[in-house]
C-alpha cells in the first residue's frame, strides 16, 4: 500500500496496524469507531485540504485535496474523518504560493489502482496536536485551518476544512469555537500527556471559556494559538520541502 501525505491514509480493512494514531478505525459501516468514553461535540460534511503554512507568513501552500466531501467528527479527544470513494488530488510540481482560503488551483490526479474497488480515505489530528487556529477568509471557501507544530522544519502542516457543514461564516466559526474549547479542555484535564507550564494553563482556560476570539481568529497571521502542542513530523525531511506529488505521497507519523 503506498504512503500518503500528512493527516490522510488510504484504509483498508485488512490491514490494521495496532496502535496506530495515524488514522482512525473504522467499523463496517465505514463510520469513525469512537472510544466508549468519548464524547461527540460536532458532526458534518466538508471539503478537506491539506497546506504547509510558512511560521511568520499568511502564505500557504496547498499540497492536496480531497474532491468528494468528507464525513467529519469532533470529539473530546480528536478529530477524525472518512471520505468513500476518493480520488487523491495533489498539487503541480512547481511551488505555488496561494493565500489561506484563495481558490484551489489545477489538481493532478493520482491514477487509482487496478481492482481496488471502493477506496476509503481517512485521517485525523489528536488535540495533543494543533498549535493554533485560523479562519479561512473568502474570496476563496470559508472555513477553519486547524495548523499543527512541526519538527526539524519551518514549515507546519495544517488542515483545512470549508463549505458544507463548515461554511458560510458563521458554520466556519462555531466549529473553530467547538475545537478551540475541546482542545484546551483536554491539555487542561490531561496533564499526564501534556506538560504546560502555569502560564501557558492560564492560557488554555481563558481558550476553553465562552469568549469568541474573532480578531485573532480572522487574523492570517496570529491565529488562536493553543500552548501546549506536541509537533508532528514526516518519515522523511524532504516532506516539508518539495512540492513534487511523488514527495508529496511520502508519509508522516507523530511525534
Amino acid at each position: 500500500m503506498s504512503a500518503a501525505p500528512f493527516f490522510i491514509q488510504p484504509y483498508r480493512f485488512d490491514d490494521l496496524i495496532a496502535d496506530d494514531r495515524t488514522t482512525p478505525v473504522l467499523d463496517r459501516d465505514r463510520s469513525i469507531l469512537l472510544d466508549d468514553d468519548e464524547e461527540v461535540l460536532w458532526e458534518g460534511r466538508v471539503a478537506l485540504a491539506g497546506y504547509l503554512i510558512g511560521h511568520r507568513s499568511a502564505q500557504a501552500e496547498r499540497r492536496w485535496t480531497l474532491p468528494r466531501k468528507a464525513d467529519v467528527v469532533v470529539t473530546d479527544r480528536r478529530l477524525a474523518y472518512v471520505c468513500e470513494d476518493w480520488d487523491l488530488r495533489v498539487a503541480g510540481t512547481h511551488p505555488q504560493r496561494v493565500p489561506v482560503g484563495a481558490a484551489p488551483v489545477p489538481p493532478l490526479r493520482r491514477r487509482p489502482a487496478l481492482g481496488s474497488g471502493v477506496r476509503i480515505a481517512t485521517g485525523q489530528i489528536l488535540w495533543q496536536w494543533p498549535c493554533r487556529l485560523h479562519m479561512m477568509p473568502a474570496p476563496g471557501p470559508q472555513g477553519v485551518l486547524v495548523v499543527c507544530d512541526s519538527m526539524r522544519s519551518d514549515r507546519r502542516p495544517g488542515l483545512a476544512l470549508s463549505g458544507g457543514d463548515a461554511g458560510p461564516e458563521a458554520e466556519a466559526r462555531n466549529l473553530a469555537i467547538v475545537i478551540r474549547r475541546a482542545v484546551a479542555r483536554y491539555r487542561l484535564a490531561n496533564p499526564d500527556v501534556l506538560e504546560v507550564s502555569p502560564r501557558e494553563r492560564d492560557t488554555l482556560q481563558a481558550r476553553a471559556g465562552q469568549a469568541l476570539f474573532l480578531d485573532e481568529l480572522a487574523d492570517p497571521l496570529r491565529g488562536v494559538g493553543l500552548p501546549g502542542a506536541l509537533p508532528v513530523e514526516f518519515v522523511h525531511r524532504d516532506d516539508y520541502y518539495h512540492p513534487a506529488p511523488r514527495a508529496a505521497w511520502a508519509g508522516r507519523k507523530p511525534s
